[in-house]
């Protein structure tokens, strides 16, 4: 069996990263004909629930060397900085024979292959939301990691053909991997009783639509109020339900704006903000409302959207083209058109909803079995690339 690793150091502050490591490795698990032995990598001081997670679904290897700030950690990062040389972080891997280390946004290994992922090239759409310094660091991170690593894996077609445009001339090296998301088994068993609880938890007192996004500003929350505003002033009962840390810290004003908008409109019983809530909150949630809504003007491969599909939760999404590619059977909005949205909102009981589409467990193969198709290309191609 080949050996693959992963650097499992992660914080529970990335819960999108934490989620994906989490849904790929469980993917993995339930192949029958297992090709692949998978490791991962954690500090000494990762949180235990976080290391137990992981021994779900592959072997755990605790080492300083992935602890910010240790002694260890410390000599790697000088010798990477000052030598451009991964010596120390090399031993440890091949210590256990490790082949292929994926998604660690480490390069230039030697006799070890690398695999990285780029959720998105959002930078290249949104640019008015970054700073020139970011941009500048993005565009160096990701050359780097496509022109230095063995394999450039994608969430999607959409940013792969970004990919084209951004570096066309390493197109070769780029794989789409379209992750699935496992739904929470208590998803399934919330009851009625559930449901009052929760009402009365955040006082919904009528049906509710949801948005369990950040509130970023490319998140698009404006265009909701805007929409809602308007049913409002048609006269017509509606409430929109948003959790979802209440910063953004590239447009610090950003969450004053909404929450000035909804104060001089009167809208607190129609846009609850209700900011974090516990987890078990956001699925019940996103079970007992009409629809989830993803307003969003960019998105990678939306967790939202394929935590929603995965339930076969019906979704109200702007029209992104990675939103149609990984949600085709959702009802679709102008994402830059709040009369677009509304028109939907007012009317979407009497829509129709089309809810084929392929089966977690299906989907579910599909991803295990392509990661192994990538990984088998890697550590047959003896050649590497750097063009």
């Amino acid at each position: 069996m080949i050996r693959v690793a992963f650097i499992g150091a992660v914080s529970k502050e990335w819960m999108g990263g934490l989620n994906y490591f989490k849904n790929l490795l469980y993917a993995l698990s339930t192949i029958e004909k297992r090709e692949l032995e998978v490791f991962v990598f954690v500090g000494k001081n990762t949180d235990e629930d976080i290391k137990t997670m992981f021994r779900q679904y592959a072997v755990v290897i605790e080492d300083s060397i992935f602890d910010r700030k240790s002694i260890k950690w410390f000599l790697h990062k000088i010798e990477n900085k000052f030598f451009k040389t991964n010596f120390i972080l090399e031993s440890v891997l091949k210590k256990y024979d490790i082949k292929v280390l994926s998604h660690s946004s480490i390069v230039r290994l030697n006799g070890i292959k690398t695999i990285n992922w780029i959720p998105d090239f959002q930078h290249l759409h949104l640019m008015d939301m970054f700073s020139q310094n970011e941009i500048k660091n993005r565009d160096a991170n990701f050359i780097n990691l496509i022109k230095n690593s063995h394999k450039i894996v994608l969430s999607s077609y959409d940013a792969l053909n970004d990919l084209k445009v951004f570096a066309p001339e390493h197109i070769a090296k780029a794989d789409v991997l379209q992750f699935v998301s496992q739904p929470d088994v208590k998803y399934f068993s919330l009851t009625q009783k559930n449901e009052e609880k929760l009402r009365e938890k955040y006082n919904l007192k009528d049906e509710f639509f949801y948005i369990p996004n950040q509130f970023w500003k490319h998140k698009n929350h404006m265009l909701v109020l805007q929409a809602v505003k308007m049913l409002v002033d048609d006269g017509i009962r509606i409430c929109v339900v948003c959790t979802g840390y209440l910063k953004d810290y590239r447009n610090k004003n950003h969450i004053d704006e909404i929450e000035d908008f909804i104060k001089i409109n009167k809208l607190e019983d129609n846009m609850k903000l209700l900011g974090l809530v516990e987890y078990e909150d956001v699925f019940g949630l996103i079970k007992f409302s009409k629809a989830v809504i993803n307003p969003s003007l960019f998105e990678g491969w939306s967790s939202t959207v394929e935590e929603c599909k995965s339930v076969a939760k019906e979704m109200i999404l702007s029209d992104l083209d990675v939103h149609k590619e990984q949600y085709p059977t959702a009802t679709f909005f102008q994402r830059k058109s709040a009369e677009s949205l509304k028109s939907i909102l007012k009317d979407y009981e009497s829509l129709e909803h089309d809810k084929e589409i392929e089966t977690l467990e299906i989907r579910t193969k599909l991803f295990a079995n392509r990661y192994v198709e990538i990984v088998k290309e890697v550590v047959n191609d003896n050649e590497i690339q750097k063009k």
